[in-house]
């Protein structure tokens, strides 16, 4: 594994509707976007991190810390536009060769080096072509259709019990993919799929204030 050349797409908007320059909100004394750069760099198998962002002053924080940096055409950089696209654009601008890409979003700052090197690990002996990371949820989905509701997780006649339901719920931490997954499905997910399982805490995600706080607190309980 060792010989493995695995990049590591850390996608980052400068825009964000929750929170004002989420990006570089200070989270246990760093930017949010220091703590994928930082797992980045700590892990055993990637070669190569590169930020793909608008915003001149996160390319700006990026570059000190000594990684690359792609600017991100405006067109790859309004809410509505899938990571992919930012994706294949930074993939094809790097024009290198790679055995796996693997998207680490800025917003999961409580993935660890640890929780990277494992997946790689995972996706690499399974031989499966992608990976996408998730926790395990017991919860019973309801769904509206017209003027119904109805459970989409299980069977309402045979309702199973919370400790015997085992769904897993995308936590959006991690996502690995073989380089021509990714450019001919314009997908990063594709293929023959694998999971990663993380525990809840790790895998929040920091989308308002709330998050933010809940993520300091548990970072300054060191839970990883």
């Amino acid at each position: 594994m060792k010989n493995l050349k695995i990049l590591a797409l850390i996608p980052a908007r400068g825009n964000s509707k929750r929170i004002k320059n989420k990006n570089l909100r200070n989270l246990n004394g760093k930017p949010l976007i220091f703590w994928s750069i930082d797992a980045a760099k700590k892990s055993k198998y990637i070669k190569e991190i590169c930020v793909t962002s608008d915003s001149q002053a996160i390319l700006e924080y990026s570059k000190k810390q000594k990684i690359k940096t792609i600017l991100r055409p405006k067109k790859l950089a309004n809410d509505i536009i899938h990571a992919e696209k930012a994706m294949i654009h930074a993939y094809q601008f790097l024009n290198e060769k790679f055995d796996y890409v693997i998207m680490l979003q800025p917003t999961s700052p409580l993935r660890a080096a640890k929780h990277i090197d494992e997946a790689i690990e995972k996706i690499y002996y399974s031989k499966k072509d992608s990976l996408l990371s998730v926790c395990e949820n017991s919860y019973f989905i309801w769904k509206k259709s017209k003027n119904n509701f109805h459970p989409i997780n299980y069977d309402l006649k045979k309702r199973p019990r919370h400790q015997d339901v085992n769904f897993y719920q995308e936590n959006g931490a991690i996502y690995i993919t073989k380089p021509n997954i990714l450019l001919q499905n314009k997908n990063r997910l594709g293929g023959k799929i694998d999971i990663f399982v993380m525990d809840k805490n790790s895998s929040l995600d920091i989308d308002n204030l709330n998050d933010l706080k809940k993520a300091n607190d548990l970072m300054k309980k060191n839970i990883n």
